[in-house]
């Protein structure tokens, strides 16, 4: 009898430990980035102003996004700046660069970043030329 006890307990045990409830892991939403300042058309000078401007949305909510321009030849970093979005879905950006350090004309790409809250990476570029 004590035996048969200790098997039904044994048993309850089991089955009770191997019930769990299981929670979905979240699905991942891809983003998406839009770039509407500055154009791939124009050229810009060394000395002025550029405008990098857009959106970035993401239903998984965006923590950060960022971006770089980098020499499209040699890869050197020529600005980059960041902006922590506050677990948002949709975040419009602006970022202002007085272009310098250019004295020949360069291609450079300009790479939006944006990060959400699952850690996933999209990103969008765009290139543009550059000039003394």
């Amino acid at each position: 009898m004590r035996l048969k006890h200790c098997l039904v307990i044994l048993s309850s045990i089991v089955i009770l430990s191997a019930c769990k409830k299981s929670v979905p892991a979240e699905r991942d939403i891809l983003g998406s980035i839009t770039i509407t300042s500055p154009s791939s058309l124009g050229i810009y000078l060394n000395g002025t102003n550029l405008r990098i401007q857009g959106e970035a949305s993401d239903l998984n909510l965006l923590t950060s996004v960022r971006v770089e321009v980098r020499n499209k030849s040699t890869n050197a970093i020529l600005f980059q700046a960041s902006s922590n979005t506050g677990n948002v879905d949709n975040f419009a950006f602006l970022w202002n660069w007085t272009i310098s350090g250019v004295t020949a004309p360069i291609t450079a790409t300009v790479k939006v970043f944006a990060v959400d809250k699952l850690s996933n990476e999209i990103t969008k570029e765009i290139d543009i030329s550059l000039s003394v």
